[in-house]
């Protein structure tokens, strides 16, 4: 594979195999792998038509560059990018050998390192595994811990399962994930994580969160824990929809009291249509796990919620000591919002 086919082929693998139109790609692929001149990405991506290996697609004056799916060749070439990619990993070799252990313990489709060098900085590793039994999600969990003692690494890990990463990203909701994989290194099974991309049809034309879960402006989130059952005293915009495990939160770390306790009122709300494991990996990434123990000993002491052993599983998971909640208060706002 040329160079320039490598940088084109990387741009597009970056935007999960939807490219843009090739000045822009140009731009992207200079300030991204290096200088690059327009002439020779353009005869590179023509050469690549020929093969079959990229689409060109017309929409109005742009021709849009993208992988062709439909050509098993194409997944060779990513294939290749991400042997290279992983070539180049900045990630200690101990700690890949004991992540490349994990497949032989759990049924494990695929595995990522997003955004690794920004986070390797601040010796953190962020993780997705796509995994195909939900029942393996705990003991992963707990497996993952230990490697951060072992390690001297802090590992904050998004564990899914392929339907439920198929749902975040293929939903119109606004969500930290969909940045976060436009720069990922793929540890496991490449070929896994195209397929589920390919049959599932997902793309990176949505919108991107763009700031940090701290930053959302009051109005924004003010209409999305409205939208989710918790409506206060003010004037609502419509505002762009937000995930709801992201909403929860980014309302549980406001100093407004309130909005703090109201992410309780939506958890226990939406209870049933939430992925605590996501929920634990927010948590977990910005320090907040106290926080969230807080919440689940609250919810778990509601008697209609006794039963749900995945807050009995977390409660026991966080080592840090819970925040303290007002039960009285989190029982009469309950009854106010039923």
């Amino acid at each position: 594979m040329k160079k320039d086919e490598e940088k084109i082929l990387s741009y597009i693998s970056d935007r999960l195999g939807s490219g843009r139109n090739i000045l822009e790609m140009s731009k992207g692929i200079n300030q991204k792998y290096g200088n690059s001149y327009y002439p020779n990405i353009y005869n590179a991506i023509k050469k690549l038509e020929k093969k079959g290996i990229i689409d060109i697609e017309r929409e109005g004056n742009n021709k849009l560059i993208s992988i062709n799916i439909k050509n098993p060749l194409s997944f060779y070439y990513l294939s290749e990018i991400e042997s290279i990619r992983n070539q180049r990993t900045t990630i200690r070799k101990e700690i890949l050998d004991g992540l490349s252990a994990l497949p032989q313990t759990f049924d494990i489709l695929s595995m990522c390192s997003l955004d690794t060098k920004k986070h390797l900085k601040l010796n953190r590793l962020e993780l997705l595994f796509l995994i195909r039994q939900d029942k393996d999600i705990d003991r992963l969990t707990s497996s993952l811990i230990k490697m951060e003692t072992d390690y001297g690494i802090k590992i904050d890990p998004i564990i899914l399962t392929p339907e439920s990463f198929i749902k975040i990203m293929k939903s119109e909701e606004l969500d930290m994930l969909k940045d976060l994989i436009l720069d990922r290194e793929i540890l496991y099974n490449s070929d896994g994580f195209w397929g589920l991309i390919r049959q599932s049809g997902i793309g990176s034309r949505y919108k991107l969160f763009g700031m940090l879960p701290y930053d959302i402006p009051r109005s924004e989130l003010a209409y999305n824990y409205s939208r989710l059952g918790y409506r206060l005293n003010e004037e609502l915009k419509p505002a762009d929809r937000i995930s709801a495990e992201l909403t929860i939160f980014s309302m549980s770390i406001n100093k407004e009291i309130r909005i703090r306790y109201g992410a309780i009122i939506i958890l226990h709300k939406n209870i049933e249509n939430i992925n605590l494991a996501y929920l634990y990996y927010l948590y977990k990434r910005y320090d907040k796990l106290s926080a969230f123990k807080g919440i689940l000993l609250s919810l778990d002491n509601l008697t209609d919620l006794k039963g749900d052993t995945k807050l009995a599983y977390y409660i026991t998971l966080i080592r840090e000591a819970p925040e303290a909640y007002d039960q009285k208060m989190i029982k009469r706002y309950i009854k106010l919002y039923d």
